[in-house]
């Protein structure tokens, strides 16, 4: 394998996967063809609902049948979105693209982590993970970020357009996928039949629930993480509503949420630079960041509210690059995508119990 080589693949890859123009827009673009808020609230909850159902299977199935193949069908299940998006001219259509969608993110979640550990690994060079995990997340929230200043483009581009576009960009990601090297560490020596895949799902089921049993630590970092993420991502989802009713303006509230969005690249710029010191400290640290900013978003002063988003990008997203170093090398290499996707679905089942207490809370506060 020639590691410069699939670095710089991996890298495109995250840039691709994350610059979706319609994508980003959803909302808007569903609002202007006419959708109503319960179809496009009622698409939302399908989409959390199918990735929760996928989140597990999709790591086991990157552990039993290779990394390459499974972040290729994911691309291809986000190719199929943005297509039913651009068929689509009622709720069915809408909820099968959101479940295609959901699919192409697990299946990509976990898979990912695991082929660019892998391939360092390798390569002998694990040690330098994190730093290449922070280079794939300026890259993601890069890409996201360009899509978001893109708005007003995507609509006055018109959303056939959109979702044409975003399947080109598929395309592309779909090519830079077929040049990804399938790392030899952590293969399938065999991989199973369709029949027999639930032979496999079950014993890769056992094998992380053993796991979990003989390094309880794994665990509670997952925990942790969840929690931690949970708190910096509702933060960001009520910030918007709390622009709102600070009376931000129309004018001011693309790029103030445009800057709270940023923190998630300071963080990531910040997470090398915290490897020197304990874990544990690096993780008070973020934490204290996140708390720092719920006072910020409670002063109800637009600024400072941003700066309250951006701080808790910062923290999170430094706090969850961190974890994700320290768990990739705790994890066995055969079973690194499924374990992966068990922190993604411990994090979603701590999202769905906070999100009501966060909401009531929000509204009492306010």
């Amino acid at each position: 394998m020639n590691l410069k080589r699939q670095v710089r693949r991996l890298l495109l890859l995250e840039g691709l996967s994350n610059f979706h123009l319609a994508g980003t827009a959803w909302v808007l673009l569903l609002t202007l063809r006419g959708f109503t808020p319960v179809q496009i609230g009622l698409a939302e909850g399908v989409f959390h609902l199918a990735s929760l159902c996928f989140e597990l299977p999709s790591g086991m199935l990157a552990d039993l049948m290779g990394r390459k193949g499974t972040l290729f069908a994911s691309r291809c299940a986000s190719l199929l979105s943005a297509l039913a998006m651009l068929r689509s001219s009622g709720g069915a259509g809408l909820c099968l693209a959101m479940v295609l969608n959901a699919l192409s993110y697990n299946l990509s979640s976990g898979t990912r982590e695991a082929m660019t550990y892998d391939s360092l690994l390798e390569a002998g060079q694990d040690v330098h993970y994190l730093r290449l995990s922070a280079l794939q997340n300026i890259c993601w929230r890069g890409a996201g970020a360009a899509a978001l200043l893109c708005a007003g483009v995507t609509a006055a581009l018109g959303w056939q357009r959109a979702y044409g576009l975003d399947m080109l960009v598929d395309g592309l990601a779909l090519a830079v996928v077929l040049g990804l090297a399938e790392p030899a560490v952590g293969a399938p020596e065999v991989r199973p039949r369709l029949r027999a895949l639930p032979q496999g799902f079950a014993q890769c089921g056992r094998d992380a629930v053993e796991f979990l049993r003989a390094v309880p630590a794994a665990g509670r970092l997952m925990l942790v993480n969840a929690l931690v993420g949970a708190a910096a991502t509702l933060l960001g989802f009520f910030l918007q509503d709390g622009l709102v009713r600070a009376e931000a303006g129309t004018a001011a509230l693309g790029p103030l949420l445009l800057a709270a969005a940023l923190g998630g690249v300071a963080g990531s710029r910040l997470a090398p630079r915290l490897e020197g010191i304990p874990f544990r400290l690096a993780g008070v640290l973020c934490a204290g960041g996140i708390a720092l900013a719920v006072g910020l978003c409670l002063t109800g002063v637009p600024p400072l509210m941003a700066l309250g988003g951006f701080l808790a990008g910062v923290g999170d997203d430094a706090f969850q690059l961190l974890t994700d170093a320290r768990l990739n090398g705790m994890v066995p290499s055969h079973r690194r995508a499924t374990l992966l996707s068990v922190s993604s679905l411990l994090f979603s089942v701590v999202m769905l119990v906070l999100s009501p207490l966060a909401g009531a809370l929000w509204g009492v506060i306010l």
